[in-house]
């Protein structure tokens, strides 16, 4: 599982049988077999800084550590040189782990690119069989495979590639055209962007750091594609894709733990709040995360490699379109909207059957947000704004009758004791502003929040209690009589009065942000639990 602090992101592996190759190298002539470095005791040793996969804690920490192969002589290499990748790789070779392997060579490859090196090859081997290298047919653990790729305004594709097979290292950089000055820059400001990416994904614990990626010149370049695929130990991959343009970010990572998606669309400036207002959504949004792990029992890791991945997506937002000018949407418009742009999230935990007796009984983790705008102009003066923010929340889990000690359930009765719980949880905040003739008519704001919990006791293979507990809440305010007595004395303020109607603003702003929890909205329902008799449920 991907983990940040206590998250373990170990990519675990994937079968690889053909179409496999890192790179084509010469064969020494009058030999048979490729060379092999020894490492010493002053080698370094084998790395843990390279654990990249959602997976889950329980599981032993696998980290990206290279083989070693039989004795042989000196590293073969595609070609002798002593540019600054070569002389890279050839020191990191010496290293076991991913993390050291590519360590500086995304930075100093986009170097290159930036000094006018439109194509270039290398790779270095230390495979007893140099055919190795070349055979698809050869599954070759741990495989790397991580590239930037670049679009210009022009039309020139730009593809950064290093790869590593086993005991085989290969980068490449390949341009599809002639590139200006301005977009060598450009390409080369993205260096270190590009090697955070890189370090972040083998680092220890492992991080989603795509940030920066985002951070492009949009007047050069029109788009950047950042991915990695990894694995080791022939079972399933982690592949991470990152995409950024002018109109929208996409984020997706799909491993044994889990998947996740962030997908945000830039293309509707107008909506976008100030830097303030952002930054309370986010954090609005990023405690919601939190409870929804905690209260859905799902992986930790994996919600903090989300959690990265969705402040990176909505980080660093351009300068507003020339759309949000011609919309013009006005302060008090803004303070009714969260202020992010348009998005859809979601994860989605690896699903486990830890209970050998009742395989139907699943732990599942699986949480959703989003939000959507609407703008219709229906004439100069008239005009509707319609905001929607939802969130849903789906789990289950088996917890032990006897807190902090772990279930160890077997086909024994004996062992079955434990609860089963549910997890149904759902959250709507909808924002309604309306213009007739150019004066706000309609300003309103909706929410409701539900949480189901359905909790089940077993003792002895027996159910014994079946609890379902309902808790729902919602509520609607008119902004506009909020808003109203600012609005009508706009010519007339004083300081004074500026200062609460930028207060007024900001408290209508938290207002209308998301609340899953039915305890934060008013007119709160409270359902009592409906109990299942046990001989009944049993029948």
């Amino acid at each position: 599982m991907l983990t940040p602090p206590s998250c373990l992101m170990s990519i675990l592996p994937l079968s690889r049988t053909s179409g496999r190759s890192i790179g084509t190298l010469p064969q020494a002539a009058g030999s048979s077999s490729t060379a092999t470095v020894q490492a010493t005791e002053n080698s370094p040793a084998v790395s843990q800084s390279a654990i990249v996969s959602l997976q889950a804690e329980k599981v032993p920490v696998q980290t990206y550590s290279v083989p070693r192969t039989p004795q042989s002589s000196s590293p073969i290499w595609q070609k002798q040189s002593n540019d600054a990748a070569s002389l890279l790789m050839k020191g990191n070779f010496l290293s076991h782990s991913l993390a050291n392997r590519f360590k500086d060579l995304g930075s100093t490859l986009l170097d290159m690119v930036k000094d006018g090196i439109g194509n270039f090859s290398q790779s270095i081997t230390q495979s007893s069989d140099v055919n190795a290298v070349t055979d698809t047919q050869t599954n070759s653990y741990p495989w790397a495979d991580e590239q930037l790729t670049v679009r210009t305004k022009s039309g020139v594709e730009v593809r950064i590639s290093l790869k590593n097979q086993g005991d085989n290292l290969a980068v490449s950089i390949k341009t599809s055209g002639e590139l200006s000055e301005a977009e060598r820059i450009a390409l080369g400001n993205l260096s270190d962007a590009f090697q955070k990416a890189i370090d972040g994904l083998n680092a220890a614990p492992p991080r989603i750091d795509l940030g920066a990626l985002t951070q492009f010149d949009t007047t050069v370049l029109s788009s950047v594609d950042f991915h990695a695929d990894i694995t080791l130990d022939q079972k399933a991959p982690q592949v991470l894709d990152f995409h950024a343009d002018g109109t929208q970010r996409t984020f997706s990572l799909d491993g044994p733990s889990g998947k996740l998606n962030v997908d945000v669309d830039m293309g509707n400036s107008a909506i976008w709040g100030n830097e303030k207002q952002r930054s309370a959504s986010m954090a609005n949004y990023l405690q919601q995360f939190d409870s929804a792990v905690s209260r859905g029992h799902g992986d930790k890791a994996l919600m903090t490699m989300f959690k990265d991945a969705f402040t990176q997506m909505n980080s660093d937002y351009p300068a507003p379109a020339l759309q949000q000018q011609i919309i013009g949407l006005t302060d008090s418009d803004h303070a009714m909207l969260s202020g992010l742009a348009d998005f859809d999230a979601s994860i989605t935990q690896a699903v486990d059957t830890p209970n050998p007796k009742h395989l139907d009984e699943l732990d599942t983790f699986s949480y959703q947000a989003s939000q959507n705008t609407l703008i219709t102009d229906s004439g100069r003066f008239d005009r509707t704004i319609s905001q929607q923010q939802q969130s849903s929340l789906a789990s289950s889990y088996h917890t032990s009758l006897i807190p902090d000690v772990p279930l160890k359930l077997t086909t024994d009765n004996k062992s079955q004791n434990y609860y089963y719980t549910q997890i149904d949880d759902k959250a709507d905040s909808t924002t309604e502003i309306e213009y007739r003739k150019g004066r706000l008519a309609k300003a309103l704001s909706s929410q409701s929040a539900s949480q189901s919990t359905h909790v089940q006791k077993f003792e002895l293979g027996k159910l014994t209690e079946d609890t379902t507990r309902p808790y729902e809440a919602s509520q609607t305010q008119d902004i506009l009589a909020i808003l109203k007595p600012f609005l009508e004395n706009r010519r007339e303020r004083l300081p004074l009065d500026e200062y609460r109607w930028q207060q007024t603003l900001s408290d209508v702003h938290d207002q209308t942000l998301l609340k899953a929890d039915p305890a934060d909205l008013h007119g709160k329902t409270y359902d009592r639990a409906r109990n299942v008799d046990a001989a009944s449920a049993h029948a």
